[in-house]
């Protein structure tokens, strides 16, 4: 990763020269917020809304970032124009001396996650672990909880941990939550979840498809009575779930309202990413986002 290139408060440099102070406030209190883009051919898939995101969740911890959205839309913009083909595009806002001149705007290249076609063909196991994320609309380097949740779904051989906190279901470690119940698509309320931007995509979806699609409350003591059940994250886009702590999810196939919503998913960001490909440059392209 060293020859990789990453932008510092908008200045291009190689990834070896990106390091913080130790003592900073964003390693010892975990004083910061992030967000993960994902990169196609060149072209972010909703930036801009990741980056209003990534205000918002600053806001929230009382991170005054001293930079407009239009600058640092800019600065992926010109970072974009140093990297090739596909990846994700991790954007890091960091406190580093509770100073106000002292905040760091981060944007790194990582590989973008590739998973298998037998788990979109035939669904995946997830299992639960106890515990929440504090402040959970907030998408802050307090991670801890997730990074747990992740090992325990490794121990277990499943490709995700589900955070269930007194027998509610609230969301992945790494994904938003969907059940179908009585053809209804259900997820947990929003004030109680990370609001995923593949989520809000996939609710209006399947809003204009027909569907009735409902925040409330997901319970592991129902799980027996979804009839499907799908997460949703930035990489993975739409995956669905075949069991559930060794529990069934019903009749243990992809169901056909997870299969239509990935088929409009699918659709839907293939003519997002041609259409802003289309714009002569990705550069035109992002900075089209923000205005």
């Amino acid at each position: 990763m060293s020859c990789y290139k990453v932008s510092l408060n908008g200045k291009i440099v190689s990834a070896n020269q990106a390091q913080i102070p130790l003592y900073s406030p964003a390693v010892l209190q975990g004083l910061g917020v992030y967000d993960t883009i994902e990169v196609i051919d060149g072209i972010p898939f909703y930036l801009n809304e990741h980056l209003k995101r990534l205000f918002e969740s600053a806001d929230m911890i009382d991170l005054n970032l001293p930079w407009a959205l239009g600058e640092v839309t800019k600065w992926a913009g010109e970072l974009l124009e140093h990297l090739s083909g596909d990846c994700l595009l991790r954007v890091i806002a960091l406190d580093l001396s509770e100073g106000e001149e002292d905040k760091l705007m981060a944007m790194m290249p990582q590989l973008l996650p590739r998973y298998p076609a037998q788990y979109y063909q035939d669904g995946v196991r997830l299992v639960t672990y106890e515990g929440c994320r504090h402040m959970p609309t907030c998408k802050s380097l307090n991670t801890l909880v997730n990074l747990l949740a992740r090992r325990h779904a490794a121990r277990f051989g499943a490709h995700e941990a589900i955070l269930c906190s007194n027998g509610r279901l609230t969301e992945g470690s790494r994904s938003n939550i969907f059940a179908v119940c009585k053809g209804e698509v259900l997820t947990p309320p929003s004030n109680w979840v990370l609001p995923g931007i593949t989520r809000d995509i996939v609710m209006r979806l399947a809003s204009e498809a027909g569907y009735t699609v409902r925040e409330r409350n997901l319970w592991l003591a129902e799980v027996d009575r979804y009839e499907e059940f799908f997460i949703t994250s930035t990489s993975m886009h739409i995956i669905p779930v075949v069991e559930i702590d060794g529990m069934r999810v019903g009749n243990g196939q992809v169901g056909h309202v997870t299969s239509d919503l990935m088929q409009r998913f699918e659709a839907y960001h293939h003519n997002y990413i041609e259409t802003l490909r289309r714009r002569t440059t990705p550069t035109i392209a992002v900075a089209s986002q923000s205005t």
